[in-house]
């Protein structure tokens, strides 16, 4: 205490002294003018430079910024058991259902034992059909002769004769005889019904072990592709990675079980994605909204569970946190720019001074030096809400007193008004043609042997579906077609012969013959259709990635590839972009060069979500954009052939990313930065000029943009 006395003592003796000296003293701290040319030498120069600020009324804002993105809820899908990769069937947009399939491994072998237990269970239950039929059949004769008979019995109990007269005798042997048979046609109905009952029973069990031999092949099949978890988007690929370089997932490629293979979005949700932030700042702040292309929008911060959080942390490293817009209008779109602002403190037209004139001293409390009667007095003070500059005062101050200060207000020549813009940071990087998979084309003939003519396209042509991409002929095999048809034909008479017998007699014999009789004409039918291929076509609209070396006259097995076809849906640029600036949704502006040699340009879109949504994992450093189908061929097209030339086309792929449109904006030459708050001068109306605070959301090479704080119109200055 003091030292604080002796400083008190020692600045108002220095202030009277220096009253008497220079007769007055402005509150700007600079010496009156003494209407003569003598200058007056004081013992203290530099002790004449203490200023003061006036307590000003003005807005204070206390306020955090989150850049965000806007992406869907993301759900990822991970393989239940080591795969050896096959292919890619489901491609960043496309839309899937719960249990579709997203990756597929190689299970040919599989396939086949599902394909031989599903024709195994379908030919049993057609059996069982026939065989009930039969015993049906068999129960209906046994149970109406039963009933006969048992009515014939009932017939003579009613019309017994006494034992006296002369036709008991008769009666009683045709009693007898009826009775036995009633009694046989009994056991036989009861032995018909038992029979149905056990063939049924026993098909059942065997049906039911049968179909779980299935299900457990269909789960082992399962257990080697990655199925989707739920219905969703898919918006983003597993790559392979050995630690120096990232690329798709290739034929043979081996997979661990455990691994995410592709992330799916909720196409019916909207997420705010942004840097972590705890629930304790949420509940501490004002106000919490966000800010899309110049308008607020109301948000629900999703809280992350401390478990939650740390198992997040240990998996991907970084943790981010959601917040749910509030879009009803569906105004905002996946991959806008947003800003998450937390307003701590907002206090409008209060009384401020700046944070410099306030000394806090734990003993005594918080207090300020007021310029009063010519000289500095010490006054107690109440205050509320800071920010970098300035502190709102509760109490204790009257505006336009004066207290002691290093503050001075800045002025410059240069003005503007504040007015809307936009602002955007320039993304720009290298693509690559990117075909994540493609259909074989094949000739599809089983039977007879097939010979090359002609192949018609190129590779990276485009094709339509049903573009012929090669013709060829057919050698069919005639002795195999006639004796089918022989066979055929002996079938059609076991037939008519059938039926001359007696139709309801031959009725079993009858549906086998015809059963035959189909499947031969079925098989007929195949003889012919691959006996009269002569073109190949293209199953879908795509481009062509490869073409078969063989040359015409040369022969094609069924299953050897004439061409690969990568569809419309399955083309796309891959860009460089390890830093994960690209967001699901984002627009962009790919440059090409055609097949002539012209610049061109074409408008994508980012069709993989960043790493703000999709697990460290499965973040490739890559971003996947999807182009008219057209414009990818043209860029094929430009490329030369893999015969000694490098085939994967670069182009040059530019966005504005973080871009805020409709938003007030202020150059950064304007702007002064004080312990994390902007600020800019204003002129009034009156031409006096102050300082102000206010809420920035972000900011480019050239401007800030206005959350809160400046209207448009606002004249502003700067040096």
């Amino acid at each position: 205490m003091n030292s604080m006395y002796n400083f008190k003592k020692y600045i108002a003796a220095f202030t009277s002294a220096a009253l008497m000296v220079t007769g007055a003293i402005s509150v700007t701290g600079c010496a009156a003018d003494t209407g003569d040319d003598e200058k007056i030498e004081l013992l203290d120069p530099v002790s004449v430079s203490v200023s003061c600020a006036p307590v000003t009324r003005r807005n204070i804002y206390s306020s955090k910024i989150l850049s965000a993105i806007c992406t869907p809820d993301v759900t990822e899908c991970a393989f239940d058991s080591d795969i050896v990769f096959s292919e890619y069937t489901a491609m960043p947009g496309d839309l899937v259902k719960a249990g579709d399939i997203l990756i597929s491994s190689n299970t040919s072998e599989i396939d086949e034992r599902i394909k031989g237990q599903r024709e195994y269970i379908a030919s049993m239950q057609e059996d069982h059909d026939d065989t009930m039929e039969q015993l049906k059949d068999t129960e209906a004769k046994a149970k109406a002769d039963f009933e006969y008979k048992k009515q014939i019995v009932s017939n003579l109990e009613n019309s017994k004769p006494e034992e006296t007269d002369a036709g008991y005798a008769a009666w009683e042997r045709d009693y007898k005889t009826y009775d036995g048979q009633s009694r046989y046609a009994s056991v036989a109905y009861d032995r018909a019904v038992l029979q149905i009952k056990e063939t049924e029973e026993l098909f059942n069990l065997d049906l039911a072990y049968q179909k779980s031999l299935l299900n457990d092949l269909i789960r082992q099949r399962n257990e080697k592709e990655l199925l989707a978890s739920k219905d969703g988007m898919v918006v983003a690929l597993g790559f392979w990675s050995n630690g120096y370089y990232t690329e798709p997932y290739g034929a043979g490629d081996y997979i661990r079980k455990n691994t995410v293979g592709m992330a799916l979005g909720d196409p019916n949700t909207k997420e705010l994605k942004t840097n972590y932030i705890n629930k304790g700042e949420i509940n501490k702040a004002e106000d919490v909204y966000a800010i899309v292309n110049g308008k607020r929008y109301e948000v629900t911060y999703e809280e992350i569970s401390t478990e939650e959080y740390k198992k997040l942390s240990e998996k991907n490293g970084n943790v981010f946190s959601s917040f749910v817009i509030d879009d009803p209008n569906g105004e905002v779109n996946y991959g806008d720019y947003a800003v998450i602002v937390l307003v701590n403190a907002k206090r409008e037209n209060v009384l401020s001074v700046p944070a410099s004139s306030i000394v806090n001293d734990p003993a005594v409390g918080t207090y300020v030096y007021v310029f009063q009667d010519d000289s500095y007095k010490e006054r107690y003070i109440k205050v509320g809400a800071k920010e970098g500059q300035f502190v709102e005062v509760l109490s204790g101050l009257e505006e336009g007193e004066m207290v002691k200060s290093e503050y001075k207000e800045k002025s410059g020549a240069s003005e503007d008004t504040v007015k809307k813009g936009s602002i955007s940071y320039a993304f720009s990087d290298d693509g690559y043609l990117f075909y994540p998979t493609s259909e074989r084309i094949v000739t599809g003939v089983s039977h007879g042997t097939v010979y090359l003519d002609e192949v018609l396209v190129s590779r990276y042509q485009k094709v339509e579906k049903g573009d012929v991409i090669a013709r060829v002929h057919v050698v069919s095999d005639s002795v195999e077609l006639q004796r089918s048809e022989r066979e055929l034909q002996r079938l059609n008479e076991r037939l008519d012969t059938l039926v001359k017998e007696g139709e309801e007699d031959n009725k079993y014999a009858i549906k086998g013959v015809k059963k035959q009789i189909y499947d031969k004409e079925d098989y007929i039918k195949e003889l012919k259709k691959d006996a009269s291929v002569t073109k190949i076509v293209a199953a879908c609209e795509g481009i062509i990635t490869e073409v078969t070396s063989k040359v015409p006259g040369d022969l094609l097995g069924g299953d050897d590839s004439v061409a690969r076809v990568a569809s419309g849906n399955s083309c796309f640029i891959l860009v460089e972009d390890e830093d994960g600036k690209l967001s699901f949704g984002n627009k962009v502006s790919v440059s090409y060069l055609d097949p002539n040699g012209q610049n061109k340009s074409v408008e994508g879109q980012v069709m993989t979500a960043n790493a703000m949504s999709i697990s460290k994992s499965l973040f490739s450093g890559y971003a996947i954009v999807q182009l008219p189908v057209d414009a990818i061929a043209e860029m094929a097209g430009s490329s030369r052939n893999a015969d000694g030339w490098w085939s994967r086309v670069r182009v040059d792929v530019k966005a504005n990313i973080r871009s805020m449109e409709n938003v007030l904006i202020i150059p950064k030459k304007a702007v002064t930065d004080i312990n994390g708050t902007p600020y800019v001068t204003v002129v009034d109306e009156n031409g006096s000029r102050h300082m102000t605070s206010f809420i920035a959301g972000g900011s480019d090479s050239s401007n800030y943009w206005v959350v809160e704080g400046i209207t448009e119109g606002t004249k502003i200055c700067w040096e």
